[in-house]
C-alpha cells in the first residue's frame, strides 16, 4: 500500500497492489487498476498490506456441508488446498458435476479421492441448474449420503456462474460466487 499526493499535492490517494520496481524517482505498483507510477517525492506512506483471505474459502470453511460445483472450476492452483482443508476440517464437502468420471478421476489423481463418494451427477437430479427443483434434488441426495437431516442454511454453495449462485439461494442455500484469489 503506497498513499502518495496527487492533483500536484491537493489530496492523497492510497494504490495497494505489488510493488514491481522502486528507483531513487519512482515506484511501480500493479494493482486491480493496473500499472500505476508514482514518484517518490508524493510518497505520504507506504507499507507491506497482508494478503486478504479468500473469501469462498473463508466462506466454505464455515459452512455445515460444503457444495462446490466443479464444472467451471479448475481443479489445480489455489483449489486443491481449499479441498483439500475442507476435506480434513470434518464439514462434507459436495462436489457437483456434469462430468463425474473425468471429475473423479481427477480428485483421484491429486491426491482427493475421499471425496469422491459425495460426488454428486448434476445430470441425476431431474432439474437443470439453476432451476430451484435441481437444488431440491441435490439436497436430499446430500441428506440421504450424510443419513442425516440438514437444514438449508448449513450449505455452502459456490460456482462460478452467478445464475446457479442465485438458483441455489433461492432454494435457501447459501451461495458465494466462486472467483479465484487474487
Amino acid at each position: 500500500m503506497v498513499r502518495h499526493l496527487v492533483e500536484a499535492g491537493e489530496r492523497a490517494t492510497d494504490t495497494i497492489g505489488e510493488l514491481i520496481t522502486a528507483t531513487e524517482d519512482e515506484l511501480v505498483v500493479v494493482g486491480r487498476r493496473g500499472e500505476v507510477r508514482i514518484r517518490q517525492v508524493d510518497v505520504v506512506a507506504a507499507k507491506p498490506v497482508p494478503d486478504r483471505p479468500w473469501r469462498v474459502a473463508a466462506f466454505l470453511r464455515r459452512a455445515g456441508v460444503a457444495v462446490l460445483d466443479l464444472d467451471g472450476v479448475p481443479l489445480h492452483g489455489p483449489v486443491v488446498p481449499l479441498l483439500d482443508t475442507l476435506a480434513t476440517g470434518g464439514a462434507p464437502v459436495v462436489p457437483l458435476t456434469d462430468r463425474p468420471d473425468r471429475v473423479a478421476a481427477e480428485l483421484e489423481e491429486i491426491g482427493l479421492a475421499r471425496v469422491i463418494p459425495m460426488l454428486l451427477n448434476t445430470d441425476d437430479l431431474g432439474a437443470a441448474k439453476p432451476d430451484t427443483e435441481a437444488y431440491a434434488a441435490a439436497h436430499a441426495a446430500i441428506e440421504r449420503r450424510l443419513g442425516r437431516r440438514v437444514a438449508p442454511a448449513e450449505v455452502a454453495f459456490t460456482d462460478d456462474r452467478a445464475d446457479h449462485v442465485d438458483g441455489a439461494r433461492a432454494f435457501g442455500w447459501r451461495g458465494r460466487l466462486f472467483t479465484l484469489p487474487r
